[in-house]
């Protein structure tokens, strides 16, 4: 891979699906335009994008213009209700906005500079700095210091005026300054005599802060303010100064008919005439959606991975002309390892550099990511006994992404993204983390709706995960393991566990077929469904988890081996029974879900393997009372032969009901009670309902096992 040839020297990216962000910064930039107009003290008004590489936040900001010209008066106007009054100057302001004048200045050039007596004053160097990048953008060549500073000195309108000089436009034209790489100051702080608080502490980003909400005073003069760092963050001392307002620009993944968008606006300078990208990578074999769709499933719809993908396959495509892409060779290019460090080698000097302390808590945001449990903008994290920190700036810190959700309710909520291509990047570094290994596979092996849609994935997704720690690692040490074995003679004799370390390295959806809501439990042995899922799940070794739990029966699908007999082998299914109300599970269900699982395996598959068994589990959060009352409180075994009500277990199976007290000793008494809590009245609860105390309660007992 030619790494000299970055994107914006292979094809012209059009920006595509940013409307709202348009809508947020002009929004705010207005509220600024109208607190001047009111003529009396005010704190200005900053739209602000913290991001990471990848966000198209430098491509958002130079583009901004031509983006409000192109929208119109949507960009402002139409959005809520307001009078004709209001309206008129909306619109007023809008085609002002339209011919006004935009300065990109890249804080990464700026330094100390002369005069001496102000060679460490960050408010002179700030001022020059704008006055090169004014300058570069027009061509000229940089003024002398000296001469500048006895221009403008450090005085506001003395710089406006500069500025309007050098960019030759008049006194009333709007200014609209774009200030890129914020984080310089995380390194260059040290550079610059800065103010201290009371503690002693310097905080750049104040004084940053603090010589903008000078320059806000100026007339028709405007600010945005992007770049990722450690210092200037969501909901810190930064936001929260009397400076100041600063207000989010969410910059959010693209979605799969804005990727298609992208491919059939953006053209390739490495074919002749230019062609469309579309046209370049797409043919009547293989469409544009299918490429938006895997390309989506990749980069999780990131700008920045999204558009070093699309570079990778179109210098490929480039170098082999007769090369025809397919779903297939899709997969096989971009999985390579050369691929994936190409496409992520602008994260990588922040991946390496991240703290113990945050790696740590890369499982609580890979599970946030795994069941899409959404998030609030001020949520907060527990980094120590002393230290918190916003889970906002948290995802981003780790270098990873969020996905923004607009509920029914109109509040804005997200959930973590971990790009695919982020995956296999830092699973390179995860071989001694099962945990997080496991949890990384399963998220990487799901299509984008995987847990979504049904209410109980997380207590599915827990348990299967719980299973696979305690029968993988240290079976016999395994409490769950000791369980089984004291209720079950079978599973004493056989010895269980996964048939080696690769064993179940993923839980995988089974969705052969979309049920209808409010049809029936599915009985496997219906049709040729269950024949396929055993087949595949005894030859590949996963765990399985039903795409609608609803529907199917058992809701976890797994095989174990016997340690001393590779021929002895358990097909497990558990069926996780989560009740958040307070009826219990009924007999009828258990034995429904006990037809439905043990009576195909014993006639499609058991029949013809004499060393096989089977066994069905009942994992309930709630039993009813009579059941309860039944079985003693304890949990209990049913072997081959033993009848259940009107059920006779089959040959070579059982039937195991767990008590609660059992199932509460597995998953976690605290857990499982925060998780009855959260489902109570929602479906898809975000992380407040569950609480992230109980995120990361799971992932600190986990490793225990």
């Amino acid at each position: 891979m030619s790494s000299e040839l970055e994107p914006e020297t292979v094809y012209d990216m059009v920006l595509v699906d940013r409307e709202n962000d348009v809508r947020v910064v002009t929004k705010q930039l207005f509220r600024l335009y109208t607190l001047r107009k009111l003529g009396r003290p005010f704190k200005p008004v900053i739209p602000f994008g913290p991001h990471l590489f990848g966000s198209g936040k430098t491509k958002f900001v130079k583009s901004y213009l031509e983006l409000v010209n192109n929208m119109g008066e949507s960009a402002l106007i139409g959005l809520d209700y307001v009078c004709e009054s209001e309206k008129a100057n909306r619109r007023g302001f809008l085609e002002k906005l339209k011919r006004a004048s935009l300065l990109y200045v890249d804080l990464r050039g700026l330094k100390p500079t002369v005069p001496i007596e102000l060679f460490r004053n960050l408010e002179w160097a700030l001022y020059f700095r704008m006055i090169e990048a004014c300058c570069t953008s027009v061509g000229q060549e940089p003024e002398d210091e000296e001469v500048v500073f006895k221009e403008c000195r450090t005085r506001p309108y003395k710089l406006v005026r500069k500025l309007r000089s050098i960019l030759n436009i008049p006194s009333d034209q709007y200014l609209l300054v774009a200030f890129d790489e914020v984080g310089v100051f995380d390194t260059k702080a040290t550079f610059f005599e800065l103010e201290k608080n009371d503690k002693g502490v310097v905080r750049p980003y104040n004084d940053f802060i603090g010589i903008i909400s000078q320059l806000c005073e100026e007339p028709d003069l405007f600010f945005i303010v992007v770049g990722k760092s450690e210092g200037l963050n969501i909901y810190n001392y930064v936001a929260s100064v009397s400076r100041v307002q600063l207000v989010f620009i969410p910059l959010a993944p693209l979605e799969k008919h804005s990727i298609v968008e992208h491919l059939e606006k953006s053209s390739s300078f490495l074919f002749t005439g230019s062609p469309k990208v579309s046209e370049i990578l797409c043919h009547e074999d293989f469409s544009t959606s299918e490429l938006a769709e895997l390309l989506l499933e990749l980069t999780g719809g990131v700008p920045g991975l999204l558009v070093r993908a699309i570079n990778y396959l179109l210098l490929y495509k480039s170098s082999n002309n007769n090369f025809l892409l397919s779903k297939e060779t899709f997969l096989i290019i971009m999985n390579s390892f050369l691929v994936t460090n190409y496409c992520v080698a602008p994260f990588l000097p922040r991946l390496i550099s991240l703290s113990e302390q945050r790696k740590c808590l890369l499982r609580m945001l890979t599970l946030l990511s795994l069941y899409r449990i959404r998030f609030d903008f001020d949520e907060t994290v527990q980094m120590s006994s002393n230290s918190d920190v916003f889970l906002f700036d948290l995802v981003t810190d780790m270098c990873l992404y969020r996905r923004l959700v607009i509920e029914p309710d109109r509040n804005e909520r997200y959930e973590v993204l971990i790009p695919k291509l982020l995956i296999e990047y830092i699973d390179q570094g995860l071989k001694d983390d099962r945990l997080e290994w496991l949890l990384l596979q399963t998220l990487k092996s799901q299509s984008v709706d995987f847990f979504y849609e049904s209410k109980c994935r997380i207590l599915e997704g827990l348990i299967a995960t719980l299973f696979y720690l305690h029968f993988s690692r240290r079976p016999t040490n395994s409490s769950m393991f000791s369980t089984l074995g004291q209720l079950s003679r079978v599973w004493n004799e056989m010895n269980l566990q996964f048939s080696s370390e690769s064993a179940a390295y993923y839980m995988k959806s089974i969705h052969y077929t979309r049920a209808v809501l409010g049809t029936e439990r599915m009985t496997f042995g219906s049709n040729d469904e269950w024949e396929r899922i055993v087949e595949e799940m005894l030859e590949l070794e996963k765990i399985y988890i039903p795409f609608h739990s609803t529907f199917h029966s058992p809701d976890i699908l797994f095989k174990l081996h016997g340690r001393t007999n590779e021929k002895n082998l358990m097909i497990v299914g558990i069926a996780c029974k989560g009740r958040w109300s307070r009826n219990g599970i009924r007999w009828n269900e258990i034995l429904e879900d006990a037809h439905k699982f043990l009576k195909p395996v014993h006639d499609q598959v058991l029949t013809s393997h004499p060393t096989w068994h089977c066994m069905l589990i009942i994992m309930s959060t709630q039993l009813a009372t009579n059941v309860s009352e039944d079985l003693n409180h304890s949990s209990r075994c049913y072997s081959s032969g033993d009848s259940v009500e009107d059920f006779v277990i089959p040959h070579n199976c059982e039937l195991v009901i767990l008590s609660e007290a059992d199932v509460e000793n597995f998953i976690g008494k605290d857990i499982l009670s925060n998780l009855r809590n959260a489902f109570k009245s929602v479906d898809n609860p975000h992380s407040r309902n569950i609480g992230i105390s109980t995120l990361q309660e799971i992932v600190l007992s986990l490793p225990e096992i």
